[in-house]
């Protein structure tokens, strides 16, 4: 072999490297959980009224607004777990 290929082997083995680290990246980033759920899709998973989130928030649920007037609200799914477990005590 001439060097010209051992030297197009390595590029080539390096580009092949470089695009699985890429990839490896963007699975690890795709697999990581939202930390946080909005409010409609809360109360389906839950099962609950509006009331009784009410009455979740009153003991204590942070709700996220992310813009004044904006109809959408959020909530960190570990502070409501963490507040259920601590109710169900």
């Amino acid at each position: 072999m001439s060097l010209l290929s051992s030297e197009a082997e390595q590029e080539l083995a390096q580009s092949v490297l470089n695009r699985v680290d890429k990839l490896v990246d963007a699975r690890i980033e795709a697999s990581r959980e939202f930390p946080y759920v909005q409010q409609a899709e809360l109360l389906k998973d839950l099962k609950i009224s509006t009331t009784y989130l009410t009455k979740l928030r009153a003991h204590g649920l942070k709700q996220v607004i992310l813009e004044d007037g904006d109809r959408c609200v959020w909530y960190k799914k570990s502070d409501v777990e963490s507040l259920m477990d601590e109710l169900a005590q």
